[in-house]
């Protein structure tokens, strides 16, 4: 047995029910076989189950006590008794067979098995009749005796009859129902339906209305029902043509033993045809015994095949639980790699205009890392538009960024400084169906990062380039201090001339001096590592400004962390970096409007200090060289106190970054790690 999964359509509802080809084990069609030649042995042995009985002559049975009467007529009914059992058994099993029908139609939607069980109901409406003219329940204008010869063998030619029209529509035109869909496989079902049980209802009509029915059985031919071959023959050609190929268009269980059920049925015509000479003999009742058979043998099939069913359902039933055990399991672990992911992972749909154009997203999954690098909340983003939660997005471009992933289909990875955010994002966008997948990344450390190495490589440079100036410079300059001192001594005291020596004198000190801080710049800070409270360095440097802050009335708004703040440095040295961060802001403000800011805490198991003023700011174009040596916009600065503050700072395994707007002021904000 082999089976293979196809898709019906039940209620509406996409179903996955089984097709399973079968094949019936040979010992059961021996088995058939066996039970329909058992009745000629039974009779060789001596087993007759013929029960004709002689009328009483009605004196004589006024002549027998009450029992024997009772004896009498149970005597000559019992062959009615066995035919009237045999015949409901059929009537019972052709019934049942049409509810297992509807059944696997409503399972399955496919119209080959509930047709097929229509045609057998029908044909047990006419075994109905059959059965209640033969009982004499009902009662017609011709003669009773005839009337139960005619209605057995139209019974039998009708459920020939009626089985090759079910089976012969598909035959004729197979794809007209398997490729209907299931509001059409519905009303062809009851069409089909009402137009054979009408068929039936109208030839049974026209049987018990009739005047004239012929006389089917002539006991003293040699083939006392000649009329009886044609249901045979037609028995045969559904045996042997019609339904294997129905079965083989078809193929389940139940088409299987419709073919299987021709055995009998052509043992009840070869029984009836050449071993019945009168009603209620033996070959009669075996014949109706063969019959139910008949019956019986689709209605196992088709009980088989539901039960086949139920056990491919169930067993699609314990994968699909298997299916979403996996799932769920994965689900779970994308839950969690979502929710410990520390860059923003999200899923769009896209909405187009008429015109087809882009004109914003909506989120259908976000992750918590959102409220980290956008300040919102996760769960209140599915359903909400981009342009609404973040337009400032939309104002740096993300719609052009992303659009390439929607037309083209392809992924695109993005990096730019976000201004509106004041980091660097790296964006990685993969297209989805109807949408895109999005991961948004934080990469504002790697950037500084690689700008301190970038800074780094600019400051040994420069300090193998003043260590070599200063090499060629300081010896002739020595040179200079001697001569100018012998001259000076040489010179009269009251001499015009000794102002030139003086002014060479100082001229060349501060040659020495720019020299010195030149190297003391570009030179690896050598630093005495203490544990210390970055908390008490802001407020030891604050007080180094205070007086400054006062002349140029400057307000400081200071919030420092709760709790200490501790890193491992060199006091004097953070202070020396703090003190020329602060000088530079109160500088930059304007007297009597400049407020200092200053501001302390933890992020990331870092320590924080953020230093912001609202003066000139910096231009963009100037930002890049800020922390160059001798870059400056002061008309008396040497542009060595920042490329100096920064070297200190990293000294310290720190991080220094300056957000600024021209004209609106600047926000310097260094890192320090933690120590525990």
């Amino acid at each position: 047995m082999s089976s293979a999964t196809s898709q019906s359509e039940s209620g509406g509802v996409n179903v996955f029910v089984p097709r399973i080809k079968f094949k019936v084990p040979d010992r059961i069609v021996w088995l058939i076989a066996a039970v329909c030649a058992m009745p000629v042995l039974l009779n060789i042995i001596g087993i007759d189950f013929g029960y004709i009985g002689d009328k009483l002559d009605p004196y004589k049975i006024t002549q027998l006590y009450q029992f024997e009467q009772e004896t009498a007529l149970q005597e000559i009914l019992r062959g009615r008794y066995v035919h009237t059992i045999f015949v409901s058994i059929s009537i019972t099993i052709s019934f049942l067979t049409i509810l297992l029908a509807f059944i696997d139609f409503r399972i399955k939607g496919e119209l080959s098995t509930p047709i097929v069980g229509v045609a057998l109901f029908c044909s047990g409406l006419f075994d109905t009749f059959h059965v209640l003219a033969a009982t004499q329940i009902i009662h017609t204008q011709t003669q009773q005796f005839y009337l139960t010869s005619f209605t057995w063998f139209f019974c039998r030619l009708f459920h020939a009859s009626i089985l090759i029209l079910g089976t012969g529509i598909f035959l004729a035109r197979p794809g007209a129902f398997t490729e209907a869909g299931q509001k059409n496989r519905k009303r062809t079902f009851l069409f089909i339906t009402v137009l054979f049980v009408g068929l039936t209802l109208f030839t049974i009509a026209m049987l018990y209305l009739g005047n004239d029915i012929p006389k089917m059985l002539y006991p003293y031919r040699n083939l006392a029902r000649s009329y009886d071959l044609l249901p045979l023959i037609l028995y045969a050609l559904l045996g042997l043509y019609i339904l294997p190929r129905f079965q083989e268009r078809f193929p389940s269980l139940f088409a299987q033993t419709l073919s299987l059920s021709m055995i009998p049925a052509v043992a009840t015509q070869l029984y009836m045809v050449f071993g019945s000479n009168e009603l209620f003999d033996n070959n009669f009742n075996i014949s109706h015994f063969m019959a139910a058979v008949t019956y019986i043998i689709p209605f196992i099939g088709i009980s088989m095949n539901y039960l086949q069913t139920h056990r491919s359902e169930q067993e699609v039933i314990r994968k699909l639980h298997s299916e979403v055990a996996v799932r769920q399991g994965a689900e779970e672990k994308l839950s969690g790699i979502l929710n410990s992911s520390p860059s923003a992972i999200m899923a769009f749909t896209v909405n187009k205009n008429k015109e087809g154009k882009t004109i914003d997203y909506s989120w259908t999954i976000a992750n918590p890392a959102m409220k980290k690098l956008f300040g919102l909340d996760a769960s209140e983003l599915p359903g909400a538009k981009l342009s609404d939660k973040l337009p400032e997005m939309i104002e740096e471009g993300w719609m052009e960024i992303l659009e390439p992933v929607i037309r083209s289909g392809e992924s695109i990875s993005h990096e730019y400084f976000s201004q509106a955010f004041k980091k660097w994002f790296h964006l990685v966008a993969v297209p989805l169906k109807n949408g895109l997948a999005l991961t948004v990344s934080d990469i504002s450390r790697r950037k500084n990062t690689q700008q301190e190495l970038l800074t780094a490589e600019r400051l040994a440079i420069t300090g193998k380039l003043a260590r070599v100036i200063a090499h060629e410079v300081r010896n002739p300059l020595t040179n200079i201090h001697l001569a100018v001192a012998q001259l000076k001594t040489e010179l009269p005291p009251d001499s015009d001339v000794n102002l030139y020596p003086d002014i060479v004198e100082r001229n060349a000190g501060r040659i020495d001096l720019l020299i010195s801080e030149l190297l003391n710049s570009s030179r690896p800070e050598q630093i005495q590592s203490l544990s210390c409270d970055l908390n008490v360095l802001v407020l030891e440097t604050r007080e180094l400004v205070r007086d400054r802050m006062q002349l140029k009335n400057i307000t400081l708004d200071l919030q420092q962390h709760q709790g200490a703040l501790l890193i491992h440095a060199d006091p004097a040295r953070i202070r020396t970096a703090l003190l020329n961060i602060m000088l530079n802001g109160i500088e930059a403000m304007e007297e009597g409007k400049g407020i200092l800011k200053i501001k302390t805490f933890i992020e990331s198991e870092e320590a924080i200090v953020k230093i912001s003023d609202n003066g000139t700011g910096i231009k963009a174009e100037d930002l890049p060289q800020l922390f160059d040596p001798f870059f400056s916009n002061k008309s008396k600065g040497m542009g060595l106190g920042l490329t100096t503050t920064q070297n200190i700072i990293q000294s310290h395994n720190g991080s220094i970054h300056v957000e600024s707007e021209f004209g609106n002021g600047t926000t310097f904000v260094i890192r320090f790690p933690l120590t525990f």
